[in-house]
């Protein structure tokens, strides 16, 4: 793991804004039955959703990127180091749960993109292009322009973003939006109930993904209506099925609200993470309070008097979807609201209208006006009186503090991992970053990308048998000397400590105590009389010994390999290779005289004690 360091910006997106906000919703103090809206907040008539409020906020937004060649394929393997922690594999990057980013198309300029930290992700959703009626993505405007999300998807910058992750064997998805807030699902049910438009649908986001060598798809419809809830589910299994038919990336996410687990959707989460539909949900848990809001709070608070919040949230979803097909979204923005007090929670006015605003912004109100926590909502505010408008405001937000209080949540209940709306709103700062390393990343080295035995070595430093070799290093071309390898045996076969000295040549080495483990366990006879040459490297040959009179291996039935005949260490390197721990050096040979690397010895040791 690593902490981070990064200048401080002064960058916020989206500020109260004088005028009149939209109709109030009602404390919706919990009610005996679920009352029947599609989100935990916003309401399908006169609410919108933080996705599609900063979708329309950007619609404007002029299409100037430039066109990207194809991006290179995704080739790493799955290196989970996450069996011990109880997380999830084939995770990238030494995470044990999915840390999946929206990675909004405003956000790919040169600038932002400099703070992305690939080695913290695990999955890049970029946000979006839009699905149409007809079935269609929205790829061109009338006027023959290229729509903006169009664009960013296949631009220049897109296909350094897709390069970079795909480098750090991390998955970049394309985000599918149709919104229809407004309470007109008219576009909706003319995509849905057609099998036909459907099926166009599906074909043309596995072509978008096949094209960029994208990794899957991550849906975002909101909301669906209760009236297209079979429908949707079918789509979403025709979207698998069809990304898979055409070997197209084929992780598959839907974007569902926090509520939809209990009240009346159109998400059908049971069916919508069963066999052959999504690979998870990805439940967008916050919204909770919102920019009609009857009072201020928490965008995801984790338990409210007043509103429904994230702890029920997530215990309706564990009664009816398996926790490895959750991923918990969080937020890095807040928001403020004009108020009728300096109470906490307190009721709003119409006075200003709410805008949703990054973490940077907030971050710096709260310093300003003075940090406060909510400590039944696990979330800081603060508060002030704007007196040219003669009205309290106060603001909302999540924090390293309330984030932990949520990935605690993620780790404690096993979900797969947490989905971030959206990356970059936290600029230069580096503390977020740092909570998603100290909560779902486990022993990492930077040098091991590429290293076909990256897996074996994150195993033995699972098991503590190495540490690497300084700050999220492991230097796995390195030469192992012998006393490093009496290290890495005494380690893994946890040997007592020795009762004697044995050897005179190792007094000033740090790895005395261990060779004399060795030593005493019958492992090693030393170099020479009475010594070791402990920072001689190990040869191929040598580790076979070592290895064989660990585990004990009977004898051979047969000659493996053609270059060590006559060698010493012949009968042990054939124990070996009949025990599958080697398969040798390249055909018919086993190479004993040659020094072995830190990334060989993690793979000799993970075959001979890892099964």
């Amino acid at each position: 793991m690593s902490m981070r360091t990064r200048l401080v910006p002064a960058v916020l997106a989206f500020v109260l804004i004088l005028g009149a906000s939209p109709a109030r919703a009602a404390d919706p103090s919990p009610p005996p039955s679920p009352p029947p809206v599609p989100s935990a907040g916003p309401d399908a008539v006169d609410g919108t959703s933080v996705h599609a409020e900063m979708l329309e906020e950007h619609a404007l937004d002029p299409a100037a990127f430039t066109e990207g060649g194809v991006p290179l394929a995704r080739t790493g393997g799955a290196e989970g180091t996450t069996a011990a922690q109880g997380g999830i594999g084939g995770l990238p990057n030494g995470l044990f749960r999915e840390v999946l980013g929206y990675l909004p198309y405003w956000t790919l300029n040169s600038q932002s993109l400099a703070n992305l930290d690939y080695s913290l992700v695990s999955t890049l959703a970029y946000f979006s292009v839009g699905a149409q009626s007809n079935g269609t993505l929205a790829k061109v405007e009338t006027d023959g322009d290229p729509t903006t999300g169009w664009a960013g998807w296949t631009s220049s910058a897109m296909t350094g973003v897709i390069n970079a992750a795909h480098a750090r064997d991390a998955k970049v998805v394309l985000t599918v939006t149709m919104m229809s807030w407004a309470g007109n699902h008219t576009a909706m049910t003319t995509l849905l109930n057609s099998s036909t438009n459907r099926a166009r649908l599906a074909a043309e986001i596995s072509a978008a993904v096949k094209s960029r060598n994208a990794d899957g798809v991550n849906l975002d419809f909101e909301p669906v209506p209760t009236s297209l809830r079979s429908q949707y589910t079918s789509f979403v299994r025709q979207v698998k099925a069809r990304l898979v038919a055409d070997g197209a990336g084929s992780f598959l996410s839907v974007a569902t609200m926090a509520g939809a687990a209990t009240w009346d959707t159109g998400y059908d989460v049971a069916a919508l993470s069963a066999p052959g539909a999504a690979d998870a949900l990805m439940v967008m848990a916050y919204d909770f309070h919102w920019s009609g809001s009857a009072r201020a709070g928490g965008v995801a608070p984790y338990s409210s008097p007043y509103i429904f919040d994230v702890a029920q949230a997530l215990a309706d979803y564990l009664e009816v979807v398996p926790a490895a097909k959750i991923i918990w979204g969080v937020p890095y923005y807040g928001r403020e609201w004009s108020t009728t007090s300096s109470a906490l929670n307190a009721t709003t006015n119409d006075i200003l209208t709410s805008r949703a605003a990054y973490y940077t912004f907030h971050r710096t109100e709260a310093a300003e006006h003075g940090r406060l926590w909510d400590g039944t909502g696990r979330v800081p505010w603060y508060r002030f009186q704007d007196t040219p408008h003669g009205t309290w405001v106060q603001g909302y937000y999540d924090d390293v503090q309330s984030l932990t209080a949520k990935y605690d949540l993620v780790n404690g209940r096993g979900l797969r991992g947490i989905g971030i709306w959206h990356l970059l709103m936290d600029g230069t700062r580096p503390e977020l970053w740092n909570a998603i390393d100290a909560n779902f990343q486990g022993i990492w080295f930077e040098d091991i990308l590429g290293s076909p035995f990256r897996y074996d070595v994150l195993w033995a430093a699972d098991e503590g048998i190495t540490a690497g070799c300084g700050f999220e290093r492991f230097c796995p071309k390195a030469s192992v000397t012998r006393e490093q390898m009496a290290s890495f045996l005494a380690r893994a076969l946890h040997l007592p400590a020795a009762s004697r000295d044995w050897f005179r040549d190792d007094a000033s080495s740090a790895h005395q105590a261990d060779i004399n483990r060795v030593a005493q366990a019958g492992l090693a006879a030393g170099c020479a009389a009475g010594r070791f040459c402990p920072r001689s490297n190990v040869t191929r040959g040598q580790m076979a010994s070592f290895l064989a009179r660990a585990l004990h291996l009977p004898s051979a039935t047969r000659d493996w390999f053609r270059d060590d005949n006559g060698t010493t260490h012949e009968g042990a390197i054939n124990r070996l290779a009949e025990a599958g721990v080697t398969g040798g050096c390249a055909s018919g040979r086993y190479c004993p005289e040659a020094s072995v690397t830190r990334e060989q010895m993690a793979a000799f040791l993970h075959r001979a004690f890892g099964r």
